[in-house]
């Protein structure tokens, strides 16, 4: 019996970025599927500390941490089922599904995970909500009361997300990678004043972060 490979696992710090579509607090709910996700762009030509320390272009590095992902990912699967044919997850246009693009000046990324479900079995799984840091020196772990201050935000909201992105395998229904939020310090607030953000569909997959938070990212 062939063993299904496990998708390796990156952390991203994106440095400060802009936040839109957020529901970090409390999740969208979509069919019955509630979810944490949110859009966070960063602008091109900010620069941020590689794994190294050293000073590298945001976009470029981040881009190129998610294509090299990727592609470890696709040829992890090759090697475990060479004798399957694989598709990578489609849009709702047929194009292939990524978790960034770009629009204008921006570097896009969606983040997605499930705030809980039901397993086969009936029992009932929940995730970890986002971990919200209070901008001070040292940071400082958010109370739920504190949290709700963010329960709508701006797309001129400024901040930092880590993230953790992996692969999936999601069958007939293609593959990819995702990538999930974590941790959120809100470097700059303004408050959502509109009627609410705009639903963006997000692919579905089969694993979700199990992970706690112990200590700031930032």
């Amino acid at each position: 019996m062939e063993k299904t490979p496990k998708s390796e696992t990156i952390k991203i710090v994106t440095p400060h970025a802009n936040f839109r579509y957020s529901y970090y607090v409390t999740p969208d709910e979509y069919k019955g599927i509630k979810k944490y996700k949110g859009e966070v762009l960063i602008k091109k030509g900010v620069m941020m500390k590689d794994e190294m320390g050293r000073d590298v272009d945001a976009v470029e590095h981040i881009v190129e941490q998610l294509e090299g992902l990727l592609d470890r990912w696709k040829t992890a699967l090759k090697e475990a089922y060479p004798n399957r044919t694989f598709t990578l997850t489609k849009n709702k246009f047929g194009e292939p599904s990524f978790p960034w693009s770009f629009e204008d000046d921006n570097l896009v990324i969606k983040v997605s995970k499930k705030a809980g479900g039901i397993k086969q079995n009936g029992d009932v799984w929940t995730n970890p909500p986002v971990t919200f840091w209070a901008n001070e020196d040292p940071l400082r772990l958010m109370t739920d009361e504190e949290k709700k201050d963010y329960e709508k935000i701006s797309p001129e909201t400024v901040g930092q997300m880590s993230m953790k992105c992996q692969g999936y395998d999601a069958g007939a229904n293609g593959v990819g990678i995702r990538c999930q939020p974590i941790q959120i310090v809100v470097r700059k607030f303004v408050p959502w004043t509109g009627s609410g953000g705009n639903d963006f569909e997000v692919e579905a997959t089969s694993q979700e972060e199990k992970a706690t938070t112990t200590a700031a990212d930032f």
